[in-house]
């Protein structure tokens, strides 16, 4: 197939019946299920997971196609989502109609399930439903399978169960994990999955505001749901840092990571700063570094966005091989379905090489496409 377009960060909502239809045995009652709640705006629909407290579906996770005013109803039903959002055929509809070949396809196997054993089951219930949706057009969906990594050694395996199942990259969450990226409790994985040469994928949502479950709040503080959403990329900078001064890129040079929606528009100055406390604070920090943390980021990390103008100003300080477009569909950052003009705003007046390595060529050579 023939790529002009490849979009490295969009999402996808598990259907209702995913979990009910792929979990048996002990854990078949505590698998996820969509239930209907009422508010004082009308009727809404949320996963229970365990026996816990209803998670709402939120309609910044299905934005696509809403105006301003249907955003702020916050909550929805599941038939108020686009299709695409959890329906191949659907997906690739909106695809064409956006003038994207690809999309790399982010989810959420463990569904904020407490108890690890629960956890794992649901990331391999997961799994096995993204395998099939992407069996409906193999050449056009990329598959990210989500990793267990409140257990190292668990994740280990779903890398290998999983690598001969369409799924194109593997998806690292923090939901649940114990363990900072950098502990040799994953090393093993990191090692398996730079083996294997699939990308391993990194999306925002950690930050302390993210700890506070702020967006799951009813009433929070003024000024904090904006201030959550405004920082959510710019939090990704923790994982970069713990990444390349931990020393997980230097011990595995072969593995190639991908942040997602993290923006650009900070990241030449957080390049600049990461070399400056290399050069003068590492030695009180006792950094083991050999290379400048730069180096490590320029041989193996590709950062993602969908509308950063101030980034393109600076593009040249990160590396155009290193940056890769995405358009978020369908959640609220998305640019579905107007992605040619977005497009056209920000790589317009580059050189017509620098454009097809950041909107095509560069995914290309991550997932190892060819056409």
């Amino acid at each position: 197939m023939k790529y002009n377009v490849i979009d490295v960060d969009s999402h996808i909502n598990s259907p209702a019946d995913l979990y009910s239809k792929r979990v048996a045995g002990k854990y078949k009652d505590a698998a996820p299920k969509v239930v209907r709640l009422k508010n004082d705006a009308g009727e809404y629909d949320a996963w229970v997971v365990d026996g816990g407290d209803p998670k709402p579906l939120t309609i910044l996770s299905a934005a696509a196609g809403k105006t301003a005013q249907e955003l702020a109803k916050r909550v929805i039903r599941f038939d108020e989502m686009l299709p695409g959002a959890y329906d191949p055929k659907a997906r690739l509809q909106a695809m064409t109609e956006d003038g994207i070949d690809c999309q790399a396809l982010f989810g959420d196997g463990c569904m904020g399930a407490k108890d690890p054993e629960l956890r794992t089951v649901l990331v391999r219930a997961y799994n096995d439903w993204l395998s099939e949706f992407c069996k409906f057009a193999p050449e056009r969906f990329l598959g990210l399978a989500v990793l267990p990594m409140h257990d190292p050694a668990e994740a280990v395996k779903e890398v290998e169960r999983t690598a001969s199942m369409d799924l194109r990259g593997v998806f690292v969450g923090h939901d649940g994990a114990e363990y900072p990226l950098s502990d040799p409790s994953y090393d093993r994985l990191w090692a398996a999955v730079a083996e294997q040469g699939r990308p391993l994928n990194i999306h925002i949502g950690g930050g302390a505001l993210a700890k506070r479950g702020t967006m799951n709040q009813k009433s929070p503080p003024p000024g904090q749901l904006e201030t959550f959403v405004s920082l959510a990329p710019i939090a990704v900078a923790e994982s970069i840092a713990i990444l390349i001064f931990g020393g997980v890129l230097e011990r595995h040079p072969k593995l190639k990571v991908i942040i997602a929606e993290g923006g650009i528009g900070w990241l030449a100055y957080f390049l600049e700063r990461m070399d400056h406390v290399f050069h003068k604070q590492g030695r009180w920090a006792r950094t083991t570094l050999k290379e400048k943390p730069s180096f490590y980021f320029k041989r193996q990390i590709l950062a993602t966005f969908e509308e950063d103008l101030a980034g393109m100003r600076t593009y040249d300080l990160i590396g155009a091989k290193n940056i890769m477009w995405s358009s978020d569909y369908p959640h609220s950052d998305t640019t579905w379905p107007n992605s040619r003009q977005a497009i056209e705003d920000h790589f317009g007046k580059l050189a017509p090489e620098e454009k097809h390595a950041m909107v095509c060529g560069n995914a290309a050579n991550a997932y190892g496409l060819t056409g």
